[in-house]
């Protein structure tokens, strides 16, 4: 039945804002104000993360509240503190880093080939701050938790991807360690800006480099299997 104020249904009025009921109107507006929020924190994330990465640890809100192009206000009523948006940025960047390492869909070379790439060509882009949240022994709390799960879900990333290969390769039983030091090693930061400021290769060189020895590094392990 048709009201002046649109059209009525089981659950109450619907009308073009969603359908309106006794406790208020439901099913649009919550989900797109929910939706608006989520998108206004993913771009309040990426910037203060690229900001930090770029310039340090050591960035302030006035500046972090420039670079997303919204106000102090706007931070604050997102997160109670400049440490605890830090962190949150970076843990977002930890997200992504593993959301952007390819899934392994058969094709072991090449899609240890596909890992390699990715890992380095998202290594190359960390900047300072990056850095000084890895190698800081003075992180405030909250940056020092952050770091701390930071170390967890990388280890936890490189260990599937151990054991991913392992498998693939036609491995049983506990995947080695040695395949396990292999992959952490030659997919680390540390890696990438070794072949990058010390050899002054670029980062697909790293790769490239990479993909070789954790290659070798199975084989030699399939090789200990079968021998014993």
């Amino acid at each position: 039945m048709e009201t002046s104020r649109g059209v009525e249904t089981s659950r109450g009025v619907e009308t073009s804002r969603g359908v309106e009921t006794s406790r208020g109107v439901e099913t649009t507006e919550r989900p797109f104000a929910e939706a608006k929020r989520q998108a206004a924190m993913d771009h309040v994330l990426t910037a203060t993360r690229r900001l930090a990465v770029a310039r340090g640890l050591d960035i302030t809100m006035d500046q972090i509240a420039a670079a997303a192009g919204v106000s102090r206000r706007t931070l604050f009523r997102l997160f109670d503190s400049r440490e605890r948006l830090i962190g949150a940025a970076f843990a977002a960047g930890m997200a992504n880093y593993e959301h952007d390492l390819p899934a392994y869909e058969g094709g072991l070379e090449h899609w240890l080939r596909a890992t390699c790439e990715a890992a380095h060509r998202m290594n190359a882009s960390f900047g300072p701050g990056y850095w000084e949240l890895t190698s800081r022994a003075d992180l405030p709390p909250d940056l020092a938790e952050t770091e701390h799960k930071r170390r967890q879900d990388r280890r936890s990333a490189m260990s599937r991807i151990s054991r991913t290969l392992w498998e693939a390769a036609g491995g049983t039983g506990d995947t080695p360690d040695a395949l396990s030091a292999a992959v952490g090693a030659h997919l680390s930061a540390h890696f990438t800006a070794a072949v990058m400021t010390d050899v002054g290769k670029r980062w697909q060189a790293a790769a490239e480099l990479a993909h070789d020895a954790i290659l070798a590094a199975l084989h030699q392990q399939m090789m200990v299997t079968v021998r014993s």
